[in-house]
């Protein structure tokens, strides 16, 4: 039996407003989708518990998509077997989530009840430091990312004109309209998903992700900032002729894309700004830098290259603090960790994989 495709993405994003979340998308009570919310503390075994179950999956054949954690990508926060609209969550904060309908449409697993309360009760004071500790160096990563903005081209007015954002946008609608027409009489809802995350591992890319749903990825010229209008463009026109999309937000600022996927057509569009695109299949480029008038955008490449220096510098230090707060959650976690049942986790999700797998 041939193995299933393990589809990587992120639901959250470490971004200059804070902590921002796509989970209230991750999946559709009107589609039919089933989520368990994993409720329990640090280090209890919830990504074991996913990563259990989509190993199994997997292995029978069926593709999963893993939700990777935005501030630790070693770590799951979710897995969703489309096939058998079953998904799996970590409910708990900073992405807090309750199903939709309770028992037909979700369900919670507290994996809490593999605790040893009392051993961990006497450990009270060493647990609270540890969190509010870890806390305190996310607080610290978002103050120097709320700098962002202002190392971005978007801040250096008189680069672009609205000439050079319509000629961007009419490039993706005559992109779109080469495009194949469907066969759908109704528009498909897109999914919203993260390729990339900024985390204790600095930028991180589902590179994975990209070479299992297209066989064909066009780059975008992105240094001048006319990806996003492209993009946008695009999913306009797209949507018109009724394909499926896959909208990837930028991390550092979700209310620009990075990204559009249409996976029925195997072709990808993501921005150049992007890190870990070495390797996508068959890229090509869409010279988006080349649409502004050369001699006005030549007269900020100083600047555009300072900007880009202390961006670098601003992510470097955003990142360090986010790195200690991952070795300070790692201790808290090393804490809970002696007073976990994990045979129990695993045996309960052994439950789940005999349930999925018939």
């Amino acid at each position: 039996m041939a193995k299933g495709k393990a589809l990587p993405f992120f639901l959250g994003a470490n971004t200059p407003k804070g902590f921002y979340s796509l989970y209230d998308q991750y999946v559709s009570t009107q589609r039919g989708d089933f989520l368990y919310v994993l409720k329990g503390g640090p280090g209890c075994g919830k990504s074991s518990f996913m990563r259990r179950i989509a190993e199994a999956a997997l292995d029978s054949g069926l593709d999963v998509e893993y939700i990777l954690c935005s501030g630790d990508p070693d770590s799951l926060d979710g897995v969703y077997i489309p096939e058998k609209r079953i998904a799996y969550v970590d409910g708990t904060a900073p992405h807090v989530l309750e199903p939709d309908c309770c028992g037909a449409a979700g369900a919670y697993l507290d994996l809490s009840r593999y605790l040893d309360t009392a051993a961990l009760q006497h450990k009270l004071p060493e647990l609270l430091d540890l969190q509010r500790r870890y806390k305190a160096k996310y607080a610290h990563a978002y103050t120097l990312l709320r700098a962002l903005p202002s190392f971005s081209p978007e801040a250096l007015d008189g680069l672009l004109t609205e000439d050079d954002y319509a000629a961007a946008a009419h490039r993706a609608e005559s992109a779109a309209n080469r495009m194949p027409k469907t066969q759908r009489k109704t528009p498909v809802e897109p999914r919203t998903r993260f390729l990339r995350a900024f985390s204790a591992k600095g930028e991180s890319f589902c590179t994975e992700t990209v070479r299992a749903l297209c066989d064909k990825v066009y780059l975008l010229d992105d240094r001048l900032g006319l990806a996003d209008t492209y993009l946008k463009a695009l999913m306009s026109a797209a949507q018109k002729r009724r394909h499926a999309l896959i909208l990837c937000p930028d991390p550092l600022a979700p209310e620009r894309l990075e990204a559009v996927l249409l996976p029925e057509l195997r072709l990808g569009y993501i921005a150049e700004r992007t890190v870990g695109l070495e390797g996508l299949p068959a890229a090509r480029h869409i010279r988006l830098d080349k649409i502004p008038d050369e001699t006005r955008t030549s007269a900020f490449r100083a600047r555009l290259r300072a900007l880009t220096r202390q961006r670098a510098e601003l992510l470097s230090q955003a990142q360090l603090s986010l790195a200690q707060a991952k070795t300070l959650h790692d201790a808290l976690e090393a804490q809970y960790n002696p007073h976990v049942n994990f045979a129990g986790v695993l045996a309960e999700a052994k439950t789940h994989v005999q349930r999925i797998i018939r």
